[in-house]
Formats: structure tokens, sequence, C-alpha cells
């Protein structure tokens, strides 16, 4: 799962406090320890590419921009989505109750919602107002009604969809969803936890039309015109091609800047690279990698620039299908992997090594597998072999899998070295796979195949629970850890749904930082998954080209630590 670094975090009685207000938007906490605040995302890399000032005037030109990338698409249905550019997409022509300001990742305003939602003193219900007057893009009115009903859909119809994205932001959450009134609708919530408002910022809390998305059955890939509650319709889609998007005339807010976006989709980075560097398009977006970004930020005319946020990248191990299903398998991968050498011979340095699925920034973040593992340890991984009968004469054989054309030109190259160091044991001889994404997914994280595969991940809201409860309940996506029902896997420590249920209910910052750090522990002896390194995204773009200056990071296009882009702050100078 390409998802959705900062630390956003909310206090249960902060919480309760900032929604009782009606101000348009709402501040979070972030920490990194009890001394330092940030409101930045910690940095994922170094980089060349030097932050330009990206300033439209007050009346921007209009006209066309073409974005491009070569991220696919998997699913355009709000119950089903789960990948970055799927999400990107919804968030443009959909909006949920709640959205980041563009640009942060620690302001939350109204999207749909009129005023920010309300709990209860128990913090078990949560009860949300729409605005008034709400049109999805074909002019359909929005009730409460609408709204519950298609909110529910993530409860219920996304059980089955390929991928789960209920059982990931639904179940695990929220109990039910109703409507009270027309305009009313109330949340009923199995506990209460900490971060419920970040959960509505997300983009499977968007309500979808139900012309397009009806209750009972999901539609994948849905025939434009896409209308939703969002500020653009989407008009045309080329299949592998091209998305073109228009402004929506019914949209409750501002107008987007330009008249008309166009994302392109390319096979490789270096196609991208070029056709930026031409004019083909204007801004290159997800994935270039930083070698490219980098010389395109030495071109007259083209501005380069990191992205203050960063997915990490790391191995999903399958708890259940052989050989995998030994936990000195597991505790032997562990053991071998050196992230350094990853980050120094395939990156030049220019990723940081990750040594807990918390990556660094994060309210807990540890170093497990460093601490328990020490890899790379080829003595302490020939001893877990050997503890279950692999020696020379007698090796493990392990498949390893991954997409070769989703994360970028490097992919590859660090798959090779990842099965160079696996193989270096003398004991391990891996069989390399790969698989177009689109199979791959569904493949890996329904768990029905692959023992060892290569995924990459960005949060779907900004809290160290995202980085770890995925992983771990409903089939943990891939890694089998509890079955889709729930139950643990037998084998498996039940002390991971333990700590993980803990953390998600206490509100007091210090044990609840406490709590993640023995979870992470945990997981890591139990190798759910193994981290390897986070990456930088980066976005080039040429002049003429500007952001939002009165919002953050306009440098970037006003994408923020929340990596979300949206179109409607992009501007041109008219030139």
């Amino acid at each position: 799962m390409t998802k959705r670094l900062l630390l956003v975090l909310f206090s249960f009685a902060l919480v309760v406090a900032a929604c009782t207000s009606s101000d348009d938007t709402t501040t979070t906490t972030a920490g990194v320890s009890d001394t330092t605040t940030t409101t930045e995302a910690p940095a994922a890399t170094t980089t060349t590419a030097a932050p330009v000032a990206a300033v439209c005037p007050s009346e921007t030109g209009g006209g066309t921009v073409v974005i491009g990338t070569t991220d696919a698409i998997a699913s355009l249905d709000a119950a089903d989505a789960y990948a970055v550019r799927d999400w990107e997409v919804l968030k443009n022509f959909g909006e949920p109750l709640l959205k980041w300001v563009p640009g942060s990742a620690d302001q939350l305003q109204l999207g749909i919602a009129e005023s920010m939602p309300v709990a209860s003193e128990d913090g078990l219900t949560w009860t949300v107002t729409l605005r008034e007057g709400l049109l999805f893009g074909d002019g359909t009115p929005i009730t409460a009604e609408i709204v519950a009903a298609q909110l529910t859909r993530l409860l219920t119809i996304s059980e089955t969809g390929p991928n789960q994205v209920g059982l990931t932001l639904g179940n695990p959450y929220v109990d039910s969803i109703e409507a009270v009134d027309d305009r009313t609708l109330q949340f009923n919530l199995p506990a209460p936890i900490a971060f419920f408002l970040q959960l509505l910022a997300s983009a499977s809390y968007i309500p979808a039309n139900p012309a397009t998305f009806p209750e009972d059955e999901l539609n994948v890939f849905p025939t434009p015109p896409l209308t939703g509650t969002g500020p653009w319709i989407v008009t045309e889609i080329v299949t592998d091609e091209s998305m073109t998007l228009e402004p929506n005339p019914n949209y409750h807010g501002d107008q987007p800047k330009v008249d008309r976006v166009i994302v392109r989709q390319f096979a490789d980075p270096q196609s991208m690279a070029l056709a930026v560097q031409t004019g083909e398009i204007d801004i290159a977006w997800r994935i270039l990698g930083a070698e490219l970004a980098n010389e395109l930020g030495e071109i007259d005319g083209l501005n380069s620039v990191v992205v203050p946020s960063g997915p990490i990248r790391y191995l999903i191990i399958n708890h259940v299908l052989e050989p995998t299903n030994d936990p000195n398998v597991r505790k032997a991968i562990a053991a071998v992997i050196d992230r350094d050498e990853l980050s120094d011979v395939i990156f030049g340095g220019a990723v940081d090594p990750l040594f807990s699925q918390v990556p660094p920034g994060f309210l807990g973040a540890t170093e497990a597998f460093e601490d328990l593992y020490g890899s790379p340890d080829l003595d302490a991984a020939r001893a877990f072999l050997e503890a279950s009968g692999y020696s020379e004469d007698n090796k493990l054989q392990l498949p390893v899998w991954y997409p070769p054309e989703h994360y970028g030109a490097t992919t590859a190259d660090g798959v090779l070295l990842v099965v160079q160091q696996l193989e270096a044991t003398g004991m391990i001889e891996v069989e390399v796979n790969a698989q177009e994404w689109g199979t791959y997914v569904g493949a890996l994280t329904s768990g029905e195949d692959y023992p060892v595969g290569v995924l990459g991940w960005f949060y779907d809201f900004p809290d160290p629970e995202n980085y770890l409860q995925p992983f771990i309940e409903n089939g943990g996506l891939g890694t089998m850890v509890t079955a889709k029902d729930g139950p643990i896997t037998p084998g498996v420590s039940e002390e991971l749904l333990t700590l993980l249920t803990a953390s998600r209910i206490e509100t007091d910052l210090d044990a609840r930082a406490a709590i993640l750090e023995d979870l992470q522990a945990v997981y890591a002896d139990e190798v759910v998954t193994v981290p390897l390194w986070i990456e930088p995204e980066f976005i080039v773009y040429r002049d003429g080209i500007c952001g939002d200056a009165s919002l953050p990071n306009p440098q970037t296009l006003n994408i923020g630590g929340t990596m979300e882009f949206s179109y409607s702050v992009i501007g041109t100078d008219g030139s």
C-alpha cells in the first residue's frame, strides 16, 4: 500500500476542547519530545535541490496545467481506494467532513462540515453538522441521510473489496454512522480514541455520489463524469494515459485558480523527467527519485523541491504461508538487513535508514529492530536458521516479490541488494519475482500469495497508530498476524493486540508513548514487517507555476506533511 512524517497527536481532552469551538480551523498538537514541538515534518533526507519561492499574483492566469505522474490508479471508490494517487484524485473531486489546510499537517479546517465536530462526555459519540445547501457536482442535494448511507459503505461493502479500507479505517474505530436529521450526523465509537478528527479528514470519509457509487456494490473504475463534494469534476479518463479535471460550479467554497488540470501517466520516471524538461508537462509529481529530481533542479526554468514528508519502504512478511510462518525464518530476515548499505549503495545516502515501522518524530518512536537484532548480524541470522534445520547444504528457499514499476527506478536495485544480503548468510536461496502493481497489491495484501513482498506506506492520518494497526488487525494487509475477522494467528503473541488497544484509548501522552515503545519491541520480536528506509518525495515544476503564498509551503505548491496535493491552489503567473 502506498500510503498515505509529522507527529500530529490529539489527546482526548484537547480534541474535545478544540471541537467545542466554532472556529473554521483547529491546530493540532505536534510533539517530538517532552521539550520540543514542531509544526513541520522531520526531514526525510538531504537534497541539493534548493527550495524556491513560488508566489502567484493575486489574479492568476487561469488556463490548463498538466501534471505528470508514474503512479497508477488502483481504485476511485472511496470505500475501497487505498493508495496515495487514488486518495489524491478523491480529495480533488470530493471533500470529507474535515480537511487539512493545504501545506500543513497540524491544521484541520472545515470541509463539508459547518462547524467542528463535538464529542459526548464519554467520547463514544461525535456529532457533526453539515453545511447548508450542499450539492454534489451534478446538482444533487446532499443530506445527512445520503452522507450516512455513503459513509456506512466504509464499514460494510469494502469488507469484500481488494484493498479492504473499511477494515483499516472503519471497523476498528467506528461502530455505526447515522443521520439525526437532514443536516446532522452521529458517529458511534466502540471506545474513545485520541485521533478521531483525523479520520474524518481522510479520503475514506468522503461521501460519494450515490448516482455513481451504489450502497451495495463497489464501483472501482467509474465512468466519467465523476461528481462529488469537492472543487473539481473528473470529466475524462483515458485508461493508463490521462485524467482531466474541470472546476465544479456547485462547490461550496472558492473556485480553482486554473480552468483545467490534466494528469498524465508515464511508464517510468525518465520519461516524465524529459516531459517536464521539454514543457510537455508543467509539473512532475511522484515518483522521480532523488537523482533525477536533483538533475532537473540544475536546469534553468525548472524548480525542484523536496516535500517535507516521505513514505517508508518495508518488507511485508506473511505469518501464515511457508516458509515465513516459521518465527526463526522471520528473525533471520530481520537480522540480515543492512539499512546503511541500502541507503549508501542504492540511493547515495539520499534515504534515511528505518529501524522501526514507526518513523522518527512520532510519539514513542524507537529503533526496535536495531535494538533487538543489531542488524546486519549474519552470525545471528545463521543461528536462527540453524535452529529450524537449515544449513549451507539445506538452504532456505525464499520467494521475494516486488512491483517493478510502482516505486520508481531504484526499486529493483534495492530488492536485488536485499537479496544479496539474504544470500550472504550462505543458507538462503532467494527466488526473485516481479509482478505488475494491479495484480501484485491485491494478492499481497489479501495474504493469499507472496511470503515476502516489498511495499511502501504513507499514513492515512498522522498518528503512530497508523504505522502499526494496519499491519496487525484484520489480516494486517498481508502479514496475516490476525485473521480477517480479527482473531490472533496461532503462535503470534497476543501482546500485539493488547498493547495496540491500550495505546488507542490512552490519552496521557507520556503513558501512551511508553505503551507504543513496548508495542514496537513486540512488533520487532514477532517481525510483523521489516522496515527498510524513509524515502523523500520531490516535486518539479516549470517557471510560471505557483502555489498559494497565504498557505504553508508554497514552494512545494502547498504539498506539506500530509503529502496531499490540492489542485485548487495551483496558479499561473499568466506567462
